[in-house]
């Protein structure tokens, strides 16, 4: 969901010319969640209508996770991809066991593949239980292949991506949420896709978009507060952890911070107007705890972009998933000219004149 700054935050459009050579932390479940957006076969807005190969599982992850590496590449950009790992329980109820789960699912799904009862194979393939943990352990593989690095953040994939600019491992963190803002990333960029064009949530139809770039500073001065209270504002408006309270907008929301400058003030002098039985004092400490004291990855392992894996690529995209392997070939050649171009361009970043990036270290 992410928390609505929109009508906050100011954003400034950058050229994605202004990115070559830089590197950029990538919300992983965020962008592979809008290939999938992007791509439904027609004009139906569900799970049973995403595009499939002849297994019945969802391949739309599977192109556009190759596209989009391919568009880094062209680009100049060096992408790192971050993952979500368990989520926090405020967020929703989850399994005590989800790897269980998914590894019993995935084994009536093999079964049902194996018998050819394609039609219990589509059922389990678009199951909820099925569907995303395959779709990320996927994306996971194919990254591997493309010699792409990821991250399992111990928590949140928007926390570890504001942790590696913070720390500047990467020059940006790239998500279309806000919430990397709150938990503190100096600069995020959204919208950065070729096609700039962004599918309407639950219509058929798509609008133009430029890519912007948002500076937490520059906007926290704007607003004139502080990320504390930045977080306490969000959560009036409603966070991944909390549903927001209701007949409070965002103008309002930053009036009443602005006024009274903590959650703890607003409910003391607005219990009256407003109904805030969501927002104990043990939920509110809690959400400001993964917001401002994020649990991630202090330790990295070290990161490498290597040479696209020609033979673990068309195996996942070709064998396990039938898919056509001539326009995969040709999109694996056209990933490698670009991969060499790319790595090329920071090779001489690094031995240049002007020695940067920490990350580079690294990777040569």
């Amino acid at each position: 969901m992410g928390v609505k700054l929109q009508n906050l935050i100011q954003r400034k459009p950058i050229h994605v010319s202004d990115l070559k050579g830089k590197i950029v932390a990538v919300d992983a479940p965020n962008i592979i969640f809008s290939l999938l957006n992007f791509s439904y076969k027609n004009k139906q807005y569900s799970a049973s209508n995403l595009m499939t190969d002849r297994t019945q599982r969802a391949i739309s992850h599977l192109y556009g996770l190759l596209f989009r590496i391919n568009f880094f590449y062209t680009k100049k950009i060096f992408p790192i991809f971050c993952f979500d790992g368990r989520d926090s329980e405020l967020k929703h109820v989850i399994s005590k066991d989800q790897l269980a789960d998914f590894q019993v699912i995935n084994r009536w799904y093999q079964e049902a593949i194996e018998s050819n009862n394609f039609k219990i194979a589509r059922k389990i393939a678009l199951g909820k239980e099925f569907l995303w943990p395959n779709i990320i352990t996927e994306s996971k593989q194919l990254l591997n292949a493309l010699g792409v690095p990821y991250i399992d953040s111990p928590a949140s994939a928007e926390s570890q991506c504001a942790h590696l600019v913070k720390g500047g491992i990467a020059h940006y963190a790239v998500s279309q949420d806000f919430d990397t803002l709150l938990f503190g990333c100096p600069a995020l960029i959204q919208n950065l896709s070729k096609s700039l064009r962004r599918k309407k949530k639950g219509k058929w139809i798509y609008n133009k978009v430029s890519t912007f770039q948002i500076d937490l500073e520059s906007n926290l001065k704007q607003l004139k507060l502080d990320r504390f209270q930045l977080v306490d504002l969000s959560m009036l408006l409603g966070t991944d952890y909390n549903p927001g309270v209701k007949q409070i907008g965002p103008k309002t929301a930053l009036e009443l911070i602005k006024t009274y400058h903590n959650l703890e003030g607003i409910i003391a002098s607005q219990k009256n107007k407003y109904n805030f039985a969501q927002l104990t004092s043990e939920k509110i400490q809690a959400i400001r705890k993964i917001f401002l004291m994020a649990d991630v990855l202090e330790k990295l392992p070290d990161l490498y972009w290597d040479p696209p894996d020609n033979t673990r690529i068309l195996k996942l995209m070709c064998k396990d998933h039938t898919l056509n392997q001539e326009r995969v070939k040709n999109n694996i050649q056209k990933l490698i000219e670009n991969y060499i171009s790319c790595k090329d361009h920071f090779y001489k970043l690094k031995y240049g004149p002007k020695l940067i990036q920490k990350t580079l270290d690294m990777s040569f």
